[in-house]
């Protein structure tokens, strides 16, 4: 299938692992990279992302469609479309698919002017929580699919760190994400009661800053292989869904095993759905269980283990890499497509 994939493709990037993984399955795949079309000042580029200032993305839409006329995709697959204007999303005559990872009707509010004006035009939503379904449907889409999120299998999968490395990344206890209030205040819990975490990703240094804990920060955000040794040095990587999002899983959810590392999560029904509690990963509902279980768990070292290692067999088995989640999806579009040529 000739698909023309649209995004923000940069290194690191959930979309650029998306992109080669459809290229990994044996499609041929049209790259077309929506910050090449975007304002390069940043001042433009926050009023377009605040505003839906349409004619800051007049360019972007233009050369959308001129490349899309040049390749005669048979699917165009678009990730997180911000700004791609409805007329023209209309007068597209191939399919079109949209792959949001983020939330349009959650706690942020701005950068979603112009998508949730071009919701109708696209053929398929696929949207990775339940409450999206009639979000979507309120705002005229077609056709709303759930998914589940998934891992890159060129990126994420065990290594054994170096002596260097090991003195660089080896921790018992880490985080890797954004800041977010409810994230900071689980971790300093467990500082204050005598738990070292460390942590990787933006925002973190401002507000560890201020509480004097600064030497917890160890990173801002990480990508590609450190990304990975990060991941691995790690006895237990624990995991914040990000209650803003309304997530009940994300891309960590699967990465983490994937590593080879043991996961100690926030429990969600599609995180029970995933892997098994205490078995395969182990999740926590409040701080005083999180904290019991980090002592429990770094007490027994052959459970982490254990655990860490069932987690990335079920990873495995189970066909949560980007290639197996993606072929699905292409299997959904193809049955869309005969549901409608029988309607």
């Amino acid at each position: 299938m000739k698909i023309f994939f649209a995004g923000n493709i940069e290194f690191g990037s959930h979309s650029l692992g998306r992109m080669q993984a459809f290229q990994n399955i044996g499609h041929s795949v049209h790259k077309f990279d929506f910050r090449i079309f975007l304002p390069k000042n940043r001042i433009l580029n926050a009023f377009l992302y605040r505003y839906g200032l349409k004619f800051l993305a007049k360019k972007l839409n233009k050369s959308f469609v001129e490349e899309i006329n040049k390749f005669d995709p048979d699917l165009i697959w678009v990730d997180k479309g911000l700004y791609l204007f409805p007329e023209i999303l209309q007068s597209i005559s191939q399919r079109k698919v949209h792959f949001n990872p983020d939330d349009p009707f959650g706690h942020y509010k701005y950068g979603w002017h112009i998508f949730k004006k071009s919701i109708p035009f696209y053929d398929i939503h696929f949207v990775p929580r339940p409450q999206n379904i009639k979000e979507y449907l309120g705002y005229g889409a077609k056709k709303v699919i759930e998914y589940d999120r998934s891992y890159n299998r060129k990126l994420h999968y065990p290594i054994k760190l170096n002596p260097e490395e090991k003195k660089k990344y080896s921790v018992e206890v880490g985080f890797i994400g954004s800041y977010a209030e409810a994230r900071s205040n689980s971790i300093k819990y467990l500082i204050k009661n005598g738990i070292d975490v460390y942590v990787y990703g933006p925002g973190w240094k401002k507000e560890f800053q201020k509480s004097g804990l600064l030497r917890y920060v160890k990173s801002d955000a990480i990508y590609g292989d450190e990304y990975r040794k990060v991941i691995c040095g790690m006895k237990i990587a624990l995991h914040f869904l990000r209650k803003e999002n309304r997530d009940f899983q994300d891309s960590r959810s699967f990465e983490i095993p994937a590593c080879g590392t043991f996961m100690l999560a926030e429990r969600s029904y599609k995180h029970e759905e995933f892997f098994e509690d205490g078995k395969e990963a182990v999740y926590f509902n409040t701080d005083e269980e999180l904290l019991d279980k980090v002592k429990s768990y770094l007490a027994n070292p052959n459970l982490i283990v254990e655990i860490a290692k069932a987690g990335y067999v079920r990873s495995i088995n189970s066909g949560y890499d980007h290639e197996s989640r993606l072929s699905s999806l292409i299997k959904n579009i193809d049955e869309s497509v005969i549901e409608s040529n029988f309607q």
